[in-house]
This record gives structure tokens, C-alpha cells and sequence, in this order.
């Protein structure tokens, strides 16, 4: 089985000013300084491109998810989309056989308005993903979009 959860919030900057930390591993570094519920967040691979290998490590005082790998499968700068997927750990261990979260910065027709879009997309058996849960993308979003917001990446 397959399924997909998506969100939308709107930030207060331009989407050229959020594509350039959403694309970059300055992302990695406003979620490392800036949320509790990571230990550890090391580039074991790559430079911030297609190819990246992160491996996180979980706060266990704050979540049960074991630590992982991700990698970044896709970063289209025309389009402004970054695609992750767990190759290792994390929601694999967990039962599901796929998992990758879509971030999309999209334009608006207000100035110094976007709209970022974040997609998790999985698969595995039933009882797995009915645990799907996208909480989490969300407290991480609003804590990198305050931080684009107001220059503290």
C-alpha cells in the first residue's frame, strides 16, 4: 500500500530567499542549531546536491524514531523542488519500504509571500502506514520558515 500526506504554510520572504536555504545544507543547519529533537545531523556523503547523504540521529528523550539516512534524490533549481528519501533506518525500520518528504517552494502573487509545500510520501503494509504521521514536518517547517524569516540561518 501507498499513500501521501501534504502541507502548506505561507512565509514572509521572498521565494528566491527561501529556495536558497531549502536547496542548500543551510537547511540542515537551522534544523541541527535550532530543534531539540535532533542529536546529530552529519553529511556522510556529497556537498548539498543530488547525491547527498545525511545521517540523522533522533533525540530518543523526544521521539522513538531510530536514527537514519537520507538521501537527496532530487534539487530542481527551475522548479524549486527538493526531494529526500530514508536509505537506511528511520521509517524503513519501522516497517515502511518507502519514505521521502517533497519540499516545493512555490511562488505567489504577493510580494515577499511563498508558499512552501511539504509532501511525505510512503509506502509499506497497512498497519504500517496508517501510522503516517506529518506532525513532526510541520513543527520542523515552521521553526526553518521563522528562521528564513527573520535571517537566523
Amino acid at each position: 500500500m501507498s499513500g501521501k500526506k501534504s502541507v502548506e504554510v505561507e512565509i514572509k520572504t521572498s521565494s528566491s530567499k527561501a529556495w536558497s536555504v531549502y536547496s542548500s545544507l543551510k537547511v540542515c543547519s537551522v534544523i541541527q542549531s535550532h530543534l531539540g529533537h535532533l542529536i546529530g545531523l552529519d553529511i556522510v556523503e556529497g556537498n548539498g546536491e543530488e547525491g547527498t547523504v545525511a545521517q540523522i540521529t533522533p533525540n530518543p528523550d523526544m521521539t522513538t524514531l531510530p536514527p537514519y539516512k537520507e538521501k537527496f534524490t532530487k534539487i530542481d533549481h527551475e522548479n524549486k523542488v527538493k526531494v529526500l528519501e530514508v536509505i537506511e533506518g528511520g521509517h524503513l525500520d519501522l516497517g515502511f519500504t518507502c519514505y521521502r518528504m517533497i519540499y516545493e517552494v512555490i511562488d505567489t502573487e504577493k510580494e515577499d509571500s511563498t508558499t512552501v509545500r511539504v509532501t511525505i510520501e510512503y509506502e509499506g503494509p497497512e498497519d504500517v502506514i496508517a501510522t503516517a504521521d506529518i506532525t513532526p514536518v510541520v513543527k520542523v517547517l515552521e521553526v526553518i520558515n521563522d528562521c528564513i524569516e527573520n535571517d537566523k540561518y
